[in-house]
């Protein structure tokens, strides 16, 4: 098969790849018919890292992306819930489907839980087929749904409820998102449907904040007065709910100031393994801090629902479109930010 292989930092190939084959009785070979790049993909492609893995030129070359729909074509004999010929969208990530962790539904509790396309445990999606471990509970069906809001609910939806929920946004209260990818730009339609009275949103590129701005939120570019900014906003309280969508170092940084006195700052950018926080202001100020990875088959049940009943509407983010053949360009592009690239879609033929 074809596929977009890793082969070092900013080194994306679309090249020649094995098939992939079915490797237990509960998985699921996929004809994958697009997919998209995160955010998080990037960390890998600047040769940093993502948790203890840092991305070099001796790391093993392996298929990336983990974010990808398409069609069942071969299943084993423990799928049960799929079949040839469905139609179906896969999280980002998954268990082994056989502990307790995952059959409780704590598949990110599993101890050989894994994304797919960071490494060759679990070859990634930008490719022609991709092997689906613990199927019933990886993929979802797409009836109902559009290729945009299926690829969307991969991952970049999913972690923008678990990451904005996690900061206790209240009703009538205040939201700030820090980072406007498509994960921020997700999170400020959901802080005004879960009630804030007020989103701030923050970022460096001009197009997202106008993007945002569109939404209803009040943008602000990171500088040394954002926080002299916000406090001026909120009346010199701050703000009650913060969520971090890039995992960019200055954004980290500039958090915890945002945060009101008991307030909540909820963390999902991939950090380096050097990144901190104030323990003073965490201390002081009495902030909540909560980070974590998405388990985004638990986002499901409360995403779709909003999704096809049209009152999330997640539109305009997808920017661009490329072949798989164009893999390549789509990572430099997407990368650099240029042309008001949001996020792309790559067919995959």
């Amino acid at each position: 098969m074809q596929a977009l292989v890793f082969n070092g930092p900013r080194d994306i190939r679309y090249e020649s790849y094995p098939d992939p084959e079915l490797r237990s009785a509960n998985s699921a070979i996929l004809k994958v018919e697009s997919c998209s790049i995160c955010g998080s993909d990037l960390h890998m492609y600047h040769g940093a890292h993502i948790g203890k893995t840092q991305y070099g030129e001796d790391t093993p070359n392996f298929c990336v992306g983990h974010e990808f729909i398409g069609e069942v074509v071969e299943a084993g004999s423990d799928v049960h819930g799929f079949k040839v010929g469905d139609k179906v969208l896969a999280a980002g990530g998954t268990g082994c489907g056989t502990c307790q962790q995952c059959l409780t539904g704590n598949v990110w509790s599993c101890r050989k839980s894994t994304a797919f396309g960071l490494g060759t445990e679990l070859q990634g999606g930008q490719a022609e087929y991709v092997n689906v471990p613990n199927a019933d509970r990886t993929l979802y069906s797409t009836d109902g749904l559009t290729t945009e809001q299926s690829l969307l609910l991969t991952d970049g939806m999913a972690t923008a409820y678990f990451g904005l929920t996690r900061a206790d946004p209240q009703p009538g209260g205040t939201v700030a998102v820090v980072g406007l990818g498509p994960i921020g730009i997700i999170a400020v339609e959901l802080a005004f449907l879960l009630g804030a009275s007020k989103v701030f949103a923050i970022d460096p590129v001009a197009s997202r904040r106008e993007m945002a701005a569109k939404l209803g939120a009040t943008v602000f570019a990171p500088g040394p007065d954002l926080g002299g900014q916000i406090m001026q906003a909120t009346g010199g309280s701050g703000v009650q709910s913060v969520f971090e969508a890039s995992g960019a170092k200055g954004a980290i940084n500039s958090v915890l100031p945002l945060v009101a006195r008991q307030g909540t700052a909820s963390f999902i950018g991939i950090p380096e393994p050097d990144d901190a926080l104030s323990l003073p202001l965490i201390m002081f100020k009495n902030v909540t801090v909560r980070g974590g990875i998405c388990d985004v088959q638990n986002m499901w049940p409360h995403l779709v629902p909003l999704v096809q009943s049209g009152r999330i509407k997640a539109e305009g983010l997808f920017s661009h479109h490329f072949d798989l053949s164009e893999g390549a360009e789509a990572y430099r592009l997407f990368d650099s930010r240029e042309d008001g690239v949001t996020k792309v879609t790559i067919s995959v033929d």
